[in-house]
């Protein structure tokens, strides 16, 4: 076969990959663009729409999809501030409650089967975003999830005994997501010694004991 040869000099197969190359340049570097554009659009969608709805909460759902909504005007001024959710056997799914009477939800309560509360969230600040979570067993706070900077991180983990007596609290100073510093109180309620974790594996390696 013989190849021919350009006006360039440039055999004209060489010419021709060069051409299909420089398209499919073009093509991936057109296609890089729209994903980038995409991965904006979706980052920009995500905060548009972060709501209580779509932020740290019980199930990560709060779909109202086939529950009776019961609602109550608790300080008589005509308008709703709180509102059960029941599904279509009767059990009661959720409760939300707006305590400021702002019109905007800022308690979330979750019961078990037989109706009592045993996870609830609350937006302190009220920003929307959830910044305090609470869990309970037989009536009784026996947890708290709590955020510092009321940016939903959580930073403050407070555990409690079967009375209510708190017992230890685990704090994530660093902001790595695992809890560097432990506190533990006596029966009294006084903070007894504080434990610190030196090898970042989560848990307490050396203490200290308070007077």
């Amino acid at each position: 076969m013989t190849t021919q040869i350009s006006r360039t000099g440039v055999p004209r197969p060489t010419i021709i990959l060069v051409c299909l190359m420089s398209l499919l340049a073009a093509g991936l570097t057109a296609c890089n663009k729209n994903k980038d554009a995409a991965a904006s659009d979706s980052e920009k969608l995500k905060k548009a729409t972060k709501t209580p709805a779509t932020q740290r909460r019980r199930n990560r759902n709060l779909s109202r999809k086939n529950l009776e909504v019961k609602t109550f005007d608790l300080n008589e001024d005509g308008k709703a501030d709180q509102r059960r959710f029941i599904n279509k056997n009767g059990e009661l799914i959720r409760i939300e409650r707006d305590m400021n009477f702002d019109g905007k939800v800022d308690l979330w309560q979750y019961p078990n089967a037989e109706g009592d509360v045993i996870e609830e969230e609350m937006d302190l600040d009220l920003d929307g975003t959830v910044d305090l979570v609470a869990f309970y067993e037989d009536g009784t706070v026996t947890r708290k999830k709590m955020s510092l900077d009321f940016k939903e991180d959580f930073a403050i983990v407070k555990f409690y005994d079967k009375e209510g007596q708190l017992l230890r609290v685990e704090r994530d100073e660093d902001g790595d997501g695992k809890a560097d510093v432990f506190e533990y109180y006596d029966d009294q309620g006084n903070r007894a010694r504080v434990g610190w974790d030196e090898n970042d594996d989560g848990s307490p390696d050396s203490f200290d004991q308070l007077p």
